[in-house]
């Protein structure tokens, strides 16, 4: 009799709710929290960068406390679209909960996106986000901010005068554009006596952003100080520097960490450096996705923060939970 009552209401539901009001309403009934059930995959815009090591590790942490079942996955070097189609498109078909995506190009994704929505699978983007008003949220640094503490570090260590350049991966991504946008305009709003000579993209490889960063120096013989603006940028401008003999002539500002860029902040090679917070953003990403496969209001965007290091405070609990080697 219970399992005959149990049919008709769940033929009910499907005319008034829908599938998915059904799945949750079901598990309700059989007193099983919606958490413990759902699968949502993390789709990273690339994984060459230790950053997406403590992001995964805040994912897990998060997945563990809510019981719920996750995947971390995207292309081995950043760039690759097509490799990010594949996943996007293998998660799809195991109808997720939501999916968490750092979008290479949201332009090309745009097709999946819209299946997505089609199926009620909420898109929450983290990282650099996903550019589509498809996208319920997104979970990350506030970029522009962050590029805004470097110009001022950068000012401050070169007493608001000289020349200075900045390497990013790319010019096409938001996280990379806006940690752009951010130094440059406040080198060149705040700081008249400070002149932005150079910028460059390194697709956040350490042999390419080296190379980019000694053009820059062979260009601009008199440049004061650097900012490399992602992991794999800040490591190349290290390795340029050495290279070239330019210890102590130019004052290097770093982004994220690893042990390069760690080793040679110890060292006093580098003057400091801003940092994410990646578990954090991994732990946030993975409970908003689960506030949205409830349905539950979000802001448009939820800032994970970041922090400025430097010899002083480089080894301290505070700045080491943020930091990776």
């Amino acid at each position: 009799m219970k399992k005959k009552l149990m049919i008709i209401l769940a033929l009910l539901l499907v005319i008034s709710f829908g599938a998915t009001n059904i799945y949750a309403e079901l598990q309700r009934i059989n007193n099983v929290t919606t958490s413990q059930m759902i699968y949502i995959p993390i789709i990273a815009k690339g994984l060459q960068a230790k950053f997406w090591d403590k992001v995964l590790q805040g994912a897990k942490e998060a997945a563990d406390d809510h019981h719920i079942t996750i995947t971390f996955e995207g292309p081995v070097g950043e760039g690759n679209v097509d490799e990010q189609i594949i996943f996007l498109k293998n998660a799809l078909e195991k109808h997720p909960g939501a999916i968490i995506l750092s979008a290479v190009d949201a332009k090309a994704i745009t097709p999946y996106l819209e299946e997505a929505r089609e199926a009620g699978i909420p898109i929450i983007g983290f990282d650099s986000g996903v550019d589509s008003p498809i996208v319920r949220t997104t979970v990350a640094t506030d970029n522009y901010g962050a590029g805004v503490l470097a110009a001022e570090k950068m000012a401050e260590l070169l007493n608001k005068s000289g020349k200075v350049g900045i390497i990013v991966q790319d010019a096409t991504s938001r996280v990379a554009t806006d940690r752009r946008d951010g130094f440059v305009d406040t080198i060149e709003q705040r700081y008249p006596a400070m002149d932005v000579a150079a910028v460059g993209y390194g697709a956040g490889s350490v042999p390419l952003s080296a190379e980019v960063a000694k053009k820059i120096f062979r260009e601009h013989p008199d440049i004061q100080g650097i900012f490399g603006a992602n992991e794999g940028s800040a490591q190349g401008v290290v390795d340029a520097v050495r290279a070239l003999d330019k210890e102590g002539e130019v004052t290097i500002i770093g982004f994220d960490s690893g042990k390069i860029l760690l080793d040679a902040m110890r060292e006093g090679f580098v003057a400091g450096a801003v940092t994410q917070k990646p578990a954090d953003m991994g732990y946030l990403a993975v409970e908003t996705a689960i506030r949205a496969f409830r349905g539950e209001s979000l802001p448009a965007f939820i800032d994970t923060g970041f922090v400025w290091y430097d010899r002083s405070n480089l080894d301290s609990p505070e700045i080491q939970e943020h930091l990776y080697e």
